[in-house]
């Protein structure tokens, strides 16, 4: 096994995932990574990353391996499903995940941890595709304070603002209220886009008076000029949105109502229904398919 101390483990090589990857290779750590498509991995491998042909073999390389996969299921499946990562991994190893899931499902897989003497820190991330490249993002920790200063040091290799905001669960509940406030900027700005085209104005324009006032947002900075230009591939897919989006209503009840949000998951529910593969971004299509109100 490779030095522990600089050795890192990367599991899921989609658009954030390859990126943490790649700059953690730019930091100074030996970067394993193991994808399904190896041809993801396999591409990386100019930049620093190598690749392995199996969890087992990415295992025998580090104890401390980084998880970026699509959800909680896929999570759970890897870690104790198959390949049964937990089982592969020696006691003591650390496992840092990214990837968006259910508070509930973070709590099981820190319980599935514990259990095997291993360390778990749930680790959202805000800051989109930019941010990974960037490695600017925002990670938001939950775990024990063991595992989130163990996890610490690889964390500031992709991100600028890490926060330790509670107990196993509690990063994913960060990211609940994240995503809601972020898809409600979508929703914004897509309305504010929309109304705009449909009056004529030069939204080129609109956009730039938009920026420089009380209306601007992150939304409209990073998103809006994508859409101008005709770009709906994702940075973030509008799959994935919707999927967190039910995650923050599903933790809502009983507690309280979130009528906004519930009402935007419907409008990405249209909008994956009828323009799969998108960018959340693309929220604005959703709109072109309703027919115009009656005056």
């Amino acid at each position: 096994m490779q030095d522990s101390h600089k050795t890192v483990g990367v599991i899921g090589f989609g658009v954030m995932g390859a990126s943490m990857a790649r700059n953690l290779a730019l930091k100074g750590y030996t970067v394993f990574g193991y994808s399904r498509t190896p041809s993801k991995v396999a591409e990386l491998a100019v930049q620093g990353i190598t690749p392995v042909a199996s969890p087992a073999e990415l295992a025998a390389q580090t104890s401390t391996v980084l998880v970026s996969v699509s959800d909680g299921p896929a999570l759970h499946d890897l870690l104790w499903g198959k390949p049964q990562l937990l089982s592969l991994l020696s006691p003591g190893s650390l496992i840092i995940d990214t990837t968006t899931t259910s508070p509930r499902e973070a709590v099981e897989a820190s319980v599935r941890c514990a259990e095997a003497g291993m360390d778990f820190c749930d680790s959202p991330v805000t800051g989109g595709d930019v941010g990974a490249r960037n490695a600017t993002l925002t990670v938001m920790c939950g775990g024990l304070n063991e595992a989130v200063a163990k996890a610490r040091p690889i964390l500031e290799c992709i991100g600028t603002k890490i926060v330790h905001v509670g107990s196993a669960g509690a990063g994913q509940r960060t990211k609940a209220v994240n995503q809601i406030a972020v898809a409600l900027g979508i929703v914004a700005m897509t309305e504010a886009l929309h109304f705009a085209q449909a009056q004529g104005l030069d939204v080129t324009k609109t956009l730039d008076i938009l920026q420089g006032g009380a209306a601007g947002s992150w939304a409209l900075s990073n998103y809006a000029p994508r859409i101008l230009r005709g770009d709906l591939a994702p940075g973030f897919a509008a799959s994935h949105m919707l999927k967190d989006l039910k995650i923050a209503l599903g933790e809502a009840l009983p507690l309280c109502d979130l009528p906004g949000t519930s009402t935007t998951a419907e409008l990405f529910e249209r909008l994956v229904e009828c323009h799969p593969g998108v960018g959340n971004h693309a929220l604005i299509e959703a709109y072109k398919s309703r027919p115009a109100a009656s005056p």
